[in-house]
């Protein structure tokens, strides 16, 4: 009888533990800083969704990021600017890893600024990422307000966009770009004439096939 009682309470509270990591987590509404003289009159949202002020996060297979639009008279170009600051929020966010581990990388592996550029590189992935946003890059979630200006009375749109990407996007611009990076390091070690130049071009181009090895992750911190 006890033994019964004992796996019942087991069973229920797996149930529990089970029913609570399948809910998806939710963030706590965030309250809009209004600016003097200024009021919200109307917003899509009885209150502002706190995925609205969310860092870039990987969830599943897709990286989601956040984007804000500027002050705009329409909602169409509120909307297109959200969608334009997201893209370059995320750009600018991943670049920044990718420009910390290539400079770790430059360090581990003894390599100069001459030899390759941690600079040029991370630029190079920026560019091959925006390109590669520009037609992956889906509106998961809008929300909209809108303010008047107390003394005018003239009204302004604000957007709010979370925005999704495959996160094989990511990873594919990051391959492209090693391997361009590697490809060039191969014809500089080719047109070199001096063994230790030679010798330089080699440890670079096994650095960033090590780098590749690793694959690129928006959580690690080296």
């Amino acid at each position: 009888m006890h033994k019964s009682v004992f796996n019942l309470v087991v069973v229920c509270l797996a149930v529990v533990i089970i029913g609570c990591a399948s809910r998806p987590i939710t963030q706590q509404p965030v309250a809009p800083a209004a600016e003097p003289n200024e009021k919200l009159i109307w917003s899509t949202h009885e209150q502002r969704p706190g995925w609205t002020v969310s860092e870039p996060e990987t969830v599943g297979e897709e990286l989601a990021f956040v984007g804000l639009s500027d002050k705009y008279a329409t909602e169409k170009e509120s909307r297109d600017d959200a969608m334009r600051t997201a893209t370059n929020n995320v750009v600018k966010y991943i670049g920044t890893l990718a420009q910390d581990k290539f400079n770790r990388l430059q360090t581990s592996y003894g390599l100069t600024t001459q030899i390759v550029d941690p600079t040029n590189v991370t630029r190079r992935l920026e560019e091959q990422l925006a390109s590669a946003f520009a037609t992956r890059i889906k509106a998961k979630e809008w929300y909209i307000e809108k303010w008047q200006r107390k003394k005018t009375k003239d009204t302004y749109i604000l957007a709010f966009v979370l925005s999704k990407v495959p996160k094989t996007s990511v990873d594919e611009a990051y391959e492209e770009v090693l391997n361009n990076t590697i490809d060039d390091l191969k014809k500089k070690r080719d047109e070199a004439s001096e063994e230790q130049a030679k010798s330089q071009f080699e440890n670079a181009m096994k650095a960033f096939e090590d780098a590749k090895q690793q694959g690129f992750s928006l959580e690690e911190k080296e």
